[in-house]
């Protein structure tokens, strides 16, 4: 029976290797593709328009639906987005 370790060691790691290198040679792509996905940063950003505007105003309009389904008054959209743009300026 001792006889045979040496032999199914021998065995097992020659059978190990040759599914290594199957491994290696149909899963050429795959290690590439590990964190290139659309959540991660690794990709072409889209470029912004720099409507400071737009951004303010889509803001407030989500503030004014919080505050809204808090039953409190909406805000004036156009009164904050001119107010947020002096302090910024300011």
């Amino acid at each position: 029976m001792q006889d045979l370790l040496p032999i199914v060691t021998v065995a097992v790691v020659l059978l190990a290797g040759v599914v290594a290198v199957a491994l290696a040679f149909t899963a050429r792509g795959t290690y590439d593709q590990i964190g290139r996905s659309d959540i991660t940063f690794d990709h072409e950003a889209e470029r912004s328009t720099n409507d400071l505007r737009a951004e303010v105003r889509a803001f407030v309009e989500a503030a004014n639906e919080r505050r809204i389904a808090r039953g409190q008054p909406p805000l004036d959209v156009e009164a904050e987005v001119e107010l947020r743009l002096d302090r910024r300026d300011g």
